[in-house]
């Protein structure tokens, strides 16, 4: 066999392994799905509430370290070598893609 349909096997093999894995996660939650979808309104009522509450308990200082925390790991998330790679392959993963690209993939078969 080639490298590339080595490749293509192990692909095809990785993505049917994903495939029962995330059913067998919507399986597991399935009944916290429909616990939630049945109480929608309620669940974002008390969230609301839950909310408000904490930002009325909590000290500002508190907060305000917590927005130093967050923003301080999204300035070195931004600042990594690795931001440019993970943008462009969520860029990608969004798009279609060129007609080139999916005749080879199909002619490679």
């Amino acid at each position: 066999m080639t490298t590339a349909r080595l490749a293509k096997t192990r692909m095809r093999k990785a993505t049917a392994e994903l495939a029962v894995a995330g059913s067998g996660i919507k399986r597991d939650l399935a009944p916290w799905r429909a616990a939630f979808n049945r109480r929608r309104t309620v669940w974002i009522v008390a969230g609301g509430f839950a909310s408000g509450m904490a930002l009325a308990w909590l000290p500002p200082r508190l907060w305000a370290r917590i927005g130093a925390l967050t923003g301080g790991g999204a300035a070195l998330i931004a600042r990594s070598m690795l931001t440019p790679m993970i943008a462009g392959a969520l860029m990608a993963r969004k798009q279609p893609p060129p007609p080139a690209v999916a005749q080879q993939s199909a002619a490679a078969d």
